[in-house]
């Protein structure tokens, strides 16, 4: 059973934002603020604060900037995902916030890397869409398979950085986005 508090956090959409962008790396409050745009800083601190406690993000230390000031900088203390299991114990009425927010940062990280080229930068890239007609069983073998496609992709991601021995010019930074879901056909589309 995972905290209700925790599971609040994580389906937030501020805080899935801001946890999402500390999964690419240490940040500020304010280099966040400016990320996400639309939320005060003074918000983004609230959240980070709930997020510390709660035990999601740690504190780095700070570092003085150019001026008067000194920021704050955090990073992420681990991947954190909801299992299946865990998924069903969110609130009905929280899901669509939590998806919402999800689907946004994909649209802007998608939005971006076709704005400045890098989709085609690459051959050996992935881009594919499927259509599917799944029964229960169908749907569950596709479940199972994205689990382990995910699991193969974050290992992935930890041999890296154990390759690379902390030198971030020797990664290629990179989103994978993996989905699933239901879509009505009216038959005149098809």
């Amino acid at each position: 059973m995972v905290d209700p508090r925790l599971m609040k956090a994580l389906v937030h959409p501020t805080r899935i934002h801001i946890m999402d962008i500390l999964s690419e790396g240490e940040n500020s409050p304010s280099g966040i603020q400016k990320r996400i745009g639309d939320i005060s800083l003074d918000l983004v601190s609230k959240h980070i604060k709930i997020l510390r406690d709660l035990g999601v993000i740690d504190y780095c230390g700070e570092v003085k900037q150019k001026g008067k000031f000194t920021e704050h900088i955090y990073r992420i203390t681990d991947w954190q995902f909801l299992t299946a299991e865990e998924w069903k114990e969110v609130d009905p009425d929280d899901r669509p916030s939590a998806t919402t927010t999800i689907l946004r940062v994909i649209s802007e990280d998608v939005g971006r890397a076709y704005l400045e080229n890098k989709f085609d930068e690459r051959v050996d890239n992935h881009l594919s869409r499927s259509p599917l007609r799944l029964d229960e069983e169908g749907w569950e073998e596709v479940v199972k398979a994205l689990k382990t496609a995910l699991d193969a992709v974050l290992e992935a991601h930890n041999q890296s950085q154990e390759r690379s021995g902390g030198a971030e010019e020797k990664l290629t930074h990179s989103t994978v986005v993996m989905m699933q879901f239901p879509l009505d056909r009216d038959d005149a589309a098809e």
